[in-house]
């Protein structure tokens, strides 16, 4: 994979406050591995912890990076997609904590645009938090 040579802004469809991945760290034709770092503003946090399965959207939205990175490099802009279903979700690793820094990675399945599926992972430190296959659709 390639570093991502653009802010997390230029690459979603969402705006402000409901971005909620803070960066594209690296991708390629295939995959994306995003980054959320868990602080006092974090969306969504409750006391100091976000719920586990907000997890599902960090996956979501690093989904929705990889497509807008894709336009972007086609001269285009980042559209609109959504979050069909999930199979075979797993969230072992409980809620997301002040401090944590959660590390994202999405590998696209199959590809039968408008439709797509990818296998994506959520790790802390290195262990596996949380893993599923999402299938999205982008009209």
């Amino acid at each position: 994979m390639e570093p991502c040579p653009y802010e997390i802004g230029e690459i979603l469809y969402h705006a402000p406050p409901m971005i909620l991945i803070d960066a594209v760290t690296e991708a390629d034709e295939t995959e994306v591995a995003a980054r959320v770092d868990i602080h006092t503003e974090t969306p969504f946090l409750q006391g100091e912890e976000v719920p586990a399965y907000v997890g599902i959207e960090y996956m979501a939205q690093s989904i929705a990076a990889w497509s807008g990175i894709k336009a972007r490099k086609s001269g285009g802009e980042p559209r609109i997609g959504y979050l069909v279903s999930t199979r075979n979700m797993k969230m072992t690793g409980g809620n997301y904590r002040i401090g944590d820094r959660l590390e994202i990675s999405v590998r696209l399945v199959y590809d039968e645009t408008p439709m797509a599926v990818f296998d994506c992972e959520i790790r802390r430190a290195g262990n596996c938090l949380a893993e599923a296959r999402l299938n999205v659709y982008q009209p």
